[in-house]
């Protein structure tokens, strides 16, 4: 007997200690999105993925509604003149938690005007006037024609 649960012990301890597959996507595995969220121009397209627990609900509200100022940049179509970016123009999708002040939502759009986005968003985390916490990672949107 002893024989037999010491050869089992052998034969799966090495089981335990190989390390299993991750299931976590990568983030350069791309990610189809309509087209008009992919801004096909030679500044490049960027997308982000940002989760925020917000400091209240009136902060949650005012920084996703669609009609917020993201900034200034080229407009997608000819001929192309400086216009301001909406909030609408470059979010694909929202998940609103239900634990409270809590969003998750996906952007994308010119690679200058969000990568300012975002150090506006990381300013307002690190002197919590707009997050209590807060991340992002970058996706790899690519068009629904790709």
């Amino acid at each position: 007997m002893k024989a037999i649960a010491a050869a089992m012990i052998l034969f799966l301890l090495p089981l335990c200690v190989i390390p299993q597959e991750n299931r976590v996507v990568k983030n350069d595995d791309p990610v189809h999105i309509a087209d008009r969220y992919f801004y096909a121009r030679p500044e490049g397209n960027l997308g982000i993925e940002i989760a925020g627990k917000f400091q209240s609900e009136e902060i949650l509200k005012a920084t996703l509604d669609l009609s917020a100022e993201i900034g200034v940049h080229k407009a997608k179509k000819y001929p192309f003149d400086e216009t301001m970016w909406t909030l609408r123009d470059i979010l694909v999708s929202v998940d609103f938690n239900a634990n409270g002040s809590v969003a998750v939502w996906r952007v994308s759009g010119p690679k200058p005007l969000l990568l300012n986005y975002l150090e506006r968003l990381k300013n307002q985390y690190e002197d919590k006037s707009l997050f209590y916490d807060f991340g992002h990672r970058f996706i790899n949107f690519r068009p629904s024609t790709d």
